[in-house]
C-alpha cells in the first residue's frame, strides 16, 4: 500500500503558503509593500522568529526581495512567477504520453517561429552544437541543449522554460532509452535533419522532421515504460 506518513506543517509553512495564496488572488501585487515584521508577525499570531523563517522561504523561492533599511516588497514580476510554478505543477502530474504530445504541438510551432525570427547566424550555431556522444548522460544533455536552442531562437520564453521543465521531468528515462548506440546515432541524424531544414527556411520539411523525430522518441519512451 502507498501509504503517506501523516506530519504537521510548521507556521512558517503555513504563513508561506498562506502568502502565497494571497499573490495568486490578487490580495498581495507585484511591488507592493509589506507591513514591517513586527506588525506582520502581530497580524498572522506569530512569534517574529517564525516570521522571519518565512521571509526567508518566500525570498529564497523569489517571491519576495528586501530591501536594507527600506521593507520587504512582492517581487515586481510576481504574477509571471505564479504562471510558471502553475504550469510546472500541472506538468509533474502528467504522463509521458501527455508530455510528448504537448511537445510535439509546441515543437512544430517552435520550429515556424525560429525560420521567421532567427537570424543565420544564430541557426549557424544550432547546427555547429551537433554531434553524437559517447554516452547516455551526454546525450541526454545534447538532445537538451538542442532543442532548448531551438526554443531560444525562437524568441519566446514559455518555449525555453517548457523546454527546460520537460528534460527535468524525463530525465530517467530519457537517460536510459540513450543507452544504445544505434539511437544515439538516429538521435544526431534527427536533430540534423530538423537543423538543415531550418537552414534552408523551408517550414514544411522541418515540421516534417520534427514529427519524425517525436515518433521516435515517442517509440523509445514507450519501449522503456514497458520495462
Amino acid at each position: 500500500m502507498d501509504i503517506r506518513p501523516i506530519r504537521t506543517d510548521r507556521l512558517s509553512d503555513k504563513i508561506v503558503n498562506q502568502m502565497i495564496q494571497m499573490m495568486r488572488e490578487g490580495n498581495l501585487k507585484s511591488g507592493d509593500k509589506l507591513p514591517n515584521e513586527g506588525m506582520l508577525a502581530e497580524q498572522f499570531g506569530v512569534s517574529r522568529g517564525i516570521l522571519r523563517e518565512a521571509l526567508t522561504q518566500l525570498q529564497a523561492q523569489g517571491y519576495i526581495r528586501r530591501k536594507p533599511k527600506d521593507g520587504t516588497y512582492i517581487q515586481d514580476d510576481i504574477q509571471s512567477m505564479l504562471m510558471n510554478d502553475s504550469v510546472n505543477e500541472l506538468l509533474k502530474k502528467t504522463t509521458y504520453s501527455d508530455l510528448l504530445d504537448f511537445r510535439e504541438t509546441l515543437e512544430l510551432k517552435m520550429v515556424e517561429k525560429v525560420i521567421e525570427r532567427a537570424s543565420d547566424e544564430e541557426i549557424e550555431e544550432i547546427i555547429e552544437g551537433l554531434g553524437v556522444a559517447d554516452n547516455e548522460k551526454v546525450q541526454h544533455d545534447m538532445d537538451h541543449y538542442f532543442h532548448y536552442k531551438l526554443a531560444q531562437a525562437s524568441k519566446n520564453i514559455f518555449f525555453m522554460n517548457f523546454i527546460d521543465t520537460y528534460y527535468d521531468l524525463i530525465t530517467e528515462i530519457a537517460v536510459k532509452s540513450n543507452r544504445d548506440q544505434v539511437r544515439r546515432n538516429q538521435i544526431a541524424e534527427e536533430h540534423l535533419a530538423i537543423a538543415k531544414a531550418i537552414s534552408a527556411r523551408d517550414k514544411e520539411a522541418a515540421k516534417n522532421a520534427v514529427l519524425h523525430h517525436m515518433k521516435m522518441v515517442d517509440k523509445t519512451v514507450i519501449g522503456e515504460e514497458g520495462k
